[in-house]
Parts: structure tokens; sequence; C-alpha cells
């Protein structure tokens, strides 16, 4: 794969060709709130040797949309003389064989969903993003973080019996040592006896809550 010359280069959004076989679906309305809310921020990668998309299926889509619904283009999407689109795209690299280019179609969508979340770093970044700003064009509602507190509790009470836990916990928890994970399950059912909700989630809200007034 050559990489020599890579430039970013604006390219009329009529001119831009997808790949033969793309098998990712988008959520083209979550594409949508994003450029809604930050603007064009990720160029498109085009490979020299068909001129066709490796990446960025989803934005093309989306930005077709808006431009037929005739809505203003999201910034860093620039306009020609004749009103026409014009977006980034990545140049300048060419795959040495079709194979190659549908493996790194595939493998950029796929590398970022194996990685998956740290749980509780996403839930607290999440929740201070609700309290101070929103969650709009993130690709995550207030449905979700009640989802994954609702998974988070189900994972501990399948690893609890009568109140003592049974096994390693599958949620994203790491503790130091064993005193700390007791603890931990301690904490949690004395919250659930003493304080009042429905999820762990609503539990330790409320119990932040009356701490903090």
């Amino acid at each position: 794969m050559k990489a020599e010359n890579v430039k970013v280069e604006y390219t009329r959004l009529e001119d831009i060709v997808g790949a033969d076989d793309n098998p990712k679906d988008h959520d083209i309305g979550e594409i949508h709130e994003s450029m809604n809310r930050f603007g064009f921020t990720s160029p498109l990668l085009m490979n020299e040797g068909t001129s066709k998309l490796v990446a960025g299926h989803g934005r093309v889509e989306a930005l077709q949309q808006k431009k037929q619904f005739g809505e203003q283009p999201p910034a860093r999407i620039a306009v020609d003389t004749d009103g026409e689109w014009m977006v980034p795209v990545i140049r300048g690299i060419t795959f040495k064989s079709d194979d190659e280019a549908q493996a790194y179609l595939i493998a950029d969508n796929r590398l970022t969903e194996i990685g998956g979340w740290d749980t509780n770093a996403l839930l607290e970044t999440l929740e201070e993003l609700a309290k101070n700003s929103t969650l709009t064009g993130t690709g995550f509602d207030e449905s979700d973080i009640q989802r994954m507190y609702d998974d988070m509790e189900q994972s501990l009470e399948e690893g609890m019996d009568d109140g003592l836990q049974i096994g390693k916990p599958t949620y994203e928890i790491v503790f130091d040592d064993e005193t700390q994970q007791a603890m931990w399950f301690t904490f949690l059912n004395w919250l659930k006896n003493t304080t009042d909700g429905e999820t762990i989630g609503e539990r330790l809200y409320y119990h932040i809550d009356n701490c903090v007034d």
C-alpha cells in the first residue's frame, strides 16, 4: 500500500463513488446529529487504484440527504461556484489489489467495534456530558445510560447468592484486592435496602444527591 504524497483534497460530492460492496450498515440519523453538532470532521478515504471510497460511505449518504433536503452544508464542507458541495477526501493511497482495498474497508469499521468500552469510564463521561452539555451527536442518549446500568445490575444479581458475591463480576470494575471487592458488594446491598430506586444507577444517584445536600 503506497502512502507517498498523501493529502486532503476537496472533491465534488456528486463525483464521489462508493465501493462496489460495502456490508456496513449506518445509523444515518445519528450521523446527521453528529454533523449538526460538530460539523464534518473526518475526511473520506479514496483508493487511488479505483477512485472509489474505502471509508466514509455513511458520511457521504448523510451529506447527500442534507443537500437534497435543502439544509446548509455542515462546517468544513465547502461550496463551489456552481453550488455543489465540496467534501474533504484523503488522496494518495493506492491498495495493491481490490481484495486489499476491501479488507481495509472491513478493518476500518471492525477495529473500532472490537475495542469495546470501559463501561464505568464511559458512564462517568456520558453523565458528565448530560449534566453540563448534551449527548446529542455522540451516538448515545439517556436510554443507553440506563441500559448500561441495567446490564451491570443484571450481572451483579447473576453473581450474587443471598447478598454474597459468587464468582467474578462480569462488568468492568477493577479492584486492587478482594477486600475492596467485598466492600463494594456490601455497599451495593446496603444501598438496595436503604435507598429508593429500581436500578443501581437510580440508587447511586439518590444516595449521592442526599450526601451532597
